[in-house]
C-alpha cells in the first residue's frame, strides 16, 4: 500500500513539473513570437540576481547563528541528539533560506529594478526636501526590505529564547517536577552574546523604523488634507525622531547589559522607548484638539497649500487653460449660419442603442457579436466626420465542438461604421460600412477586414491546418480562407505535446489536422495580451479600433501610476497618473507596439530604462494611427473627480469648503433613474478656434446642486492632444445642467404629452445624450429621444430631436426642423443642392414602376421579418433593396 501512495505522489509531482515546465517552455516561444523575449527574461534575470545573494546571505547567516547556539548548548547534550539538531538546523535552514530568497525575490525584483533605474521628478517635495523620486523609486524598496530584516530579526530571537528554554528545562527539572532557573541563569546561559547581538540589532532595526515613520507622515490621512499637517510636522515628527535616537542608544545599552547580565538597564531603555510610542498620539490629539482646533485655518493653511499643489501635479490637472464663461441666450439664425460646421456635427445618435441596433441587424450570424463600440473621426470622401465604430467578432459562446472552436471559426470579419450626427429617414443608424462582405461607401481602404485579435475572448486557435478556416457567410455558402500571418507558434511534435500538456486537451497532440506547419495563436484577447507582456502598466477599460492602410488596428491607452506622490489624494487606489504610453494592437498579425507619448512622465522613463527594447518613441506612431489617438476615458473620470474639490487653489475656500463641485447627474430614464453623467467624445469647435475637433466633455454642478458651474473639455487633435480646456459659469446665474434639462423635457406640455402617448402604447422611450456645447458666447442644448417596443430585442429608433438655447426648448423629427422651429434656421447650401439634385433626377432618370414596386415589396417583406426577429432574413432584404436603391440612382 505504501508503494502506491509513493507511486501516485510521483505521478502528481511529475504532472506539477511537467505543467509548470510547458509554461516556461511555451511563455520563451511566446515572447519570441512577439518580440519581447528581452522583456520576459528581465523577470526572470532579476528574480534569480536577487535570489542567490539573498539565499546565501541567509542560509550563512542562520548557519553560523544556529552553529554558535548549539555550540554553547553542546554540553547538556548526548551525541545522538547533536546529531539530530545538527541535521535538522541544516535541512530546516536549506528550506527557509529558499523560501525566504523566493518570497524576497519574486515580490521584489521590480522595487529593486526601479532604485536603481530611478528617474527625478525634479521637484521636491515641501518638507524633508528630497526629490518626489525618492518616494517614488526608493523609499518602497527600503520599507520592503527592513521588513524583511525585521521579520528575521524576530524569528532569530525567538530560536534563541526557545531553543536555551527547552534545553535548560530538560536539564533543571527537579526530582520533584518543578523548574528552577533563576535570573541569573537566564542572562548567564540563555542571553549570552548571541541574544545581546540580535536584541541591539532589533533597537537599531526600531530606530530605523520610526526614521521612515518620518517619511511616511507625508501620506498622513490624520489632519484636514492628505499628507503631514500643522500636528504631524510639529508634534508627531519630534516624538519619531525622538525614539529613533533613544532606540539607537538603546542599542548599545542593551548590547552591553545582556552580556554583563544586566536586567535593569534592558528594562529602563524598553520602559522609556515604550512610553514615548504609547504618548504620542495622546499628546498630539490633545495638541491638535486644543491648539491647533482654535485657530486651525492659520496653522494648516499652509499644509493645505502642500496637498493642493501637490494633488494637481500628481494628476496632471494644474495646467487646465481655465476660462470665465457667461452663457448669453443669444443664438439666432444668423449665429448658427456662422458656425455651420458645429451644426452640421451635432450628435445626434448615442452609442447604446446604436451597438443595439448593430448586434441585431448587423451580426448577420448567431456566432458573430460586437463588444463594443467606439467613438472616433474619419475624413470621409473629403469630409471631417465623427462616427461609431464596432468590429465584428466571434461569439465562442454559440460555437460547438473542439474543431469548429479552435480550428475552424478563427477570427471575426469587418466592422460596422455609421454617422454619428445623422440617422435614417426610419431613425436607424446612418451606416457608411456595414454587412459581410464589407459594403464600404466611404473612401476608407479595407481589403483585409479579418479579426484574429481583439475584445472577445482568449480562446487560443490553430491555423494552416488541412481544415479550411471559416472566412464569412455569402448568399447561403461558406467562404473559407487561410492565415497568411505573422502571428503564431509553430507546431512541430514537440510543441504538440507540450500544448497539449498546458492545456490538458488530448486533442491538440493526437488531431490528425494539425501539421507541423501549422501554427497556434495564443494570447488573442487584447487586453490579456498586453497585460502579459507589460504587467507593471495600469490599462485603460476602452480599447478602440481604426483602419489603416487596409486592415484593422486596436488601440489600448496605458496609465503609469503611484501611490507614493507626497501630500497627493490618493483617488482610486493611486495618488499620481499620466496616460503616458499608448499600445498599439494589429487585429490581423497581433504586432504589439508600446509607444512613449509623454516623455516628461519619470515613471515611463524609469519603465523605458529597466525594459530595454519594449518602449518606442512616440513620435514613430504612424501618422494614419496618431490621428485616431483619444484622451482616454479613464483618466479623464479621475480627474474629473479630482477637480470636484481641486479646482480650488486658494487654500481658505479649499478649508471652509465653499466652492465644492461634482459631476453633474443626468436622468437615464423617463422613470426618473438618476445617475452620474457619461462623459461624451464631441465634434465641435470651441470658441475662438478655427478649426473642428474632437473633444471630450464633462459637466460639473455645485455639489448638491443641479445647477451647471463649468464645462471641462479635453482636446485630442494634433498639436492641442491632451490639453484641457474649462469654462467656468457664472454661479449666482442658473445654467441649466443635463438634469434640468431633463426636468425641462419633461415640463413642456407638447413634449411630455407626445412621450405620455408613446408609453401609453406598448412603447417604451428611452433618452440619448446629453450634448451641450458652447457656441460663441452661448451654450446649445440637444437631446434625443429613441423609441422602442416594449419586448426583448426590439430595435430603438430615432424619433425626437429635442434642442434649447437654455431658455426655450423645441423638439421635432429631425435636427433640421428643429432648428428651424427655434431658430428659423436653414441650411440653404443643403437645400440648393437637394433642389438641384431633384430636378437632375427627374429629367435625366427616368424611374422604373416595376423596380419602386419591387423596392416597396421588399421593404414591407423586410419590415415582417424586423418584427419576427428573423435578422438574417432581414439583412438579405434591407440587401436586395440597397441593390435595386442604387439601380434607381444611376
Amino acid at each position: 500500500m505504501k508503494k502506491v501512495y509513493w507511486l501516485l505522489a510521483a505521478i502528481v509531482i511529475a504532472i506539477m513539473i511537467a505543467f509548470s515546465f510547458s509554461s516556461l517552455f511555451i511563455n520563451i516561444q511566446w515572447f519570441q513570437e512577439v518580440g519581447y523575449l528581452p522583456v520576459y527574461f528581465t523577470k526572470l534575470i532579476a528574480v534569480l540576481k536577487l535570489m542567490v545573494p539573498v539565499f546565501l546571505v541567509c542560509f550563512f547567516a542562520i548557519h553560523f547563528y544556529v552553529k554558535s547556539l548549539t555550540k554553547n548548548l553542546s554540553g547538556n547534550l548526548d551525541n545522538k541528539i547533536k546529531k539530530y539538531i545538527k541535521r535538522a538546523a541544516v535541512i530546516g535552514n536549506l528550506v527557509f533560506s529558499l523560501l525566504i530568497s523566493y518570497y524576497t525575490a519574486s515580490t521584489y525584483w521590480y522595487t529593486i529594478l526601479q532604485f536603481t533605474n530611478s528617474v527625478n521628478f525634479n521637484d521636491k517635495d515641501p518638507i524633508f526636501g528630497h526629490d518626489i523620486s525618492f518616494y517614488v523609486f526608493k523609499l518602497p524598496l527600503i520599507q520592503s526590505l527592513y521588513n524583511v530584516l525585521l521579520f528575521l530579526l524576530i524569528i532569530m530571537v525567538i530560536i534563541t529564547f526557545a531553543s536555551y528554554f527547552t534545553v535548560r528545562a530538560r536539564n533543571r527539572f527537579g526530582n520533584n517536577g518543578t523548574f528552577n532557573l533563576n535570573t541569573k541563569d537566564i542572562f548567564k546561559n540563555i542571553a549570552g552574546k548571541q541574544l545581546a547581538i540580535v536584541s541591539a540589532l532589533l533597537m537599531i532595526m526600531i530606530s530605523g523604523g520610526y526614521v521612515l515613520k518620518c517619511y511616511n507622515l507625508l501620506y498622513s490621512a490624520r489632519g484636514t488634507v492628505y499628507g503631514a499637517g500643522y500636528t504631524d510636522i510639529k508634534v508627531t515628527l519630534l516624538f519619531y525622531r525622538g525614539i529613533a535616537i533613544v532606540s539607537l542608544i538603546s542599542a548599545v545599552v542593551v548590547f552591553v547589559s545582556v552580556l554583563r547580565s544586566k536586567l535593569k538597564p534592558i528594562i529602563a531603555m524598553a520602559g522609556l522607548i515604550f512610553v514615548l510610542i504609547i504618548v504620542e498620539p495622546i499628546v498630539a490629539s490633545l495638541f491638535q484638539q486644543f491648539i491647533v482646533k482654535s485657530n486651525e485655518m492659520d496653522f494648516e493653511k499652509q499644509y493645505i497649500s502642500n496637498n493642493i499643489n501637490a494633488t494637481r501635479k500628481a494628476f496632471n490637472i494644474d495646467k487646465i487653460n481655465e476660462k470665465d464663461f457667461e452663457p448669453k441666450a443669444n443664438l439666432n439664425n444668423s449665429v448658427l449660419q456662422n458656425n455651420k460646421d458645429i451644426i452640421e456635427n451635432l450628435k445626434v445618435n448615442s452609442i447604446s442603442p446604436v451597438l443595439n441596433f448593430y448586434n441585431q441587424v448587423q451580426v448577420m450570424k448567431n456566432y458573430y457579436n460586437f463588444n463594443d463600440g467606439d467613438t472616433d473621426r474619419y475624413n470621409i470622401n473629403g469630409k471631417y466626420t465623427q462616427v461609431f465604430v464596432a468590429p465584428r467578432e466571434l461569439d465562442y459562446s454559440n460555437i460547438n465542438t473542439w474543431q469548429n472552436m479552435h480550428l475552424r471559426y478563427t477570427h471575426g470579419y469587418g466592422m460596422a461604421m455609421s454617422k454619428v450626427n445623422s440617422v435614417t429617414s426610419e431613425g436607424q443608424p446612418d451606416f457608411v460600412m456595414k454587412d459581410i462582405p464589407t459594403n464600404n461607401l466611404t473612401d476608407i481602404k479595407l481589403d483585409n477586414p479579418r479579426i484574429y485579435f481583439g475584445e472577445g475572448s482568449n480562446e487560443y486557435v490553430v491555423v494552416n491546418t488541412d481544415i479550411d478556416e471559416f472566412d464569412y457567410p455569402k448568399a447561403g455558402e461558406t467562404q473559407t480562407t487561410r492565415y497568411s500571418g505573422k502571428a503564431g507558434i509553430k507546431m512541430n511534435f514537440l510543441n504538440k505535446l507540450l500544448f497539449s500538456v498546458n492545456q490538458g486537451n488530448i486533442r491538440i497532440l493526437m488531431s490528425g489536422d494539425i501539421k507541423s506547419d501549422s501554427k497556434i495563436i495564443l494570447n488573442r484577447n487584447i487586453m490579456d495580451r498586453v497585460k502579459k507582456i507589460a504587467p507593471f502598466l495600469t490599462y485603460d477599460n476602452d480599447a478602440y479600433s481604426v483602419v489603416k492602410d487596409g486592415r484593422i488596428y486596436w488601440i489600448v491607452d496605458a496609465y503609469t501610476t503611484s501611490n507614493k506622490y507626497p501630500y497627493s489624494q490618493p483617488y482610486n487606489g493611486f495618488n499620481y497618473v499620466r496616460n503616458s504610453v499608448k499600445v498599439v494592437i494589429d487585429a490581423y498579425n497581433g504586432d504589439t507596439n508600446f509607444y512613449i507619448v509623454d516623455k516628461d512622465d519619470p515613471i515611463a522613463a524609469s519603465y523605458s530604462k529597466i525594459f530595454k527594447g519594449l518602449f518606442k518613441e512616440g513620435e514613430s506612431v504612424p501618422q494614419e494611427i496618431r490621428q485616431h489617438f483619444r484622451y482616454p476615458n479613464d483618466i479623464f473620470n479621475v480627474q474629473c473627480s479630482v477637480l470636484g474639490k481641486y479646482h480650488v487653489t486658494d487654500p481658505t475656500v479649499f478649508f471652509t469648503q465653499d466652492d465644492l463641485w461634482e459631476v453633474s447627474s443626468n436622468i437615464l430614464s423617463v422613470e426618473g433613474k438618476e445617475d452620474v453623467n457619461e462623459a461624451l467624445y464631441l465634434m465641435t469647435r470651441l470658441p475662438g478656434e478655427k478649426n473642428l475637433e474632437m473633444v471630450m466633455f464633462e459637466y460639473f454642478n455645485m455639489k448638491g446642486k443641479q445647477n451647471m458651474v463649468s464645462l471641462l473639455g479635453a482636446r485630442m487633435d494634433g498639436a492641442n492632444y491632451g490639453k484641457l480646456v474649462m469654462y467656468k459659469f457664472p454661479p449666482q446665474k442658473t445654467i441649466l445642467s443635463p438634469s434640468l434639462l431633463k426636468n425641462k423635457i419633461l415640463a413642456d406640455p407638447d413634449i411630455s404629452k407626445e412621450i405620455s402617448l408613446w408609453e401609453g402604447k406598448g412603447s417604451k422611450v428611452e433618452y440619448g445624450d446629453t450634448v451641450i456645447i458652447p457656441i460663441n458666447d452661448s451654450l446649445f442644448y440637444l437631446e434625443t429621444l429613441y423609441l422602442k417596443a416594449d419586448v426583448q430585442k426590439s430595435l430603438p429608433e430615432v424619433r425626437k430631436i429635442i434642442i434649447s438655447d437654455g431658455e426655450k426648448i423645441v423638439g421635432d423629427e429631425t435636427v433640421e426642423k428643429a432648428l428651424e422651429k427655434l431658430f428659423n434656421y436653414t441650411n440653404n447650401a443643403q437645400q440648393s443642392n437637394s433642389k438641384d439634385n431633384n430636378q437632375t433626377n427627374t429629367v435625366n432618370n427616368p424611374i422604373n414602376k416595376g423596380d419602386v414596386e419591387k423596392a416597396n415589396d421588399l421593404y414591407n417583406k423586410a419590415l415582417e421579418a424586423q418584427k419576427a426577429g428573423d435578422w438574417a432574413t432581414y439583412g438579405e432584404y434591407i440587401k436586395q433593396l440597397g441593390d435595386i436603391l442604387k439601380n434607381l440612382q444611376k
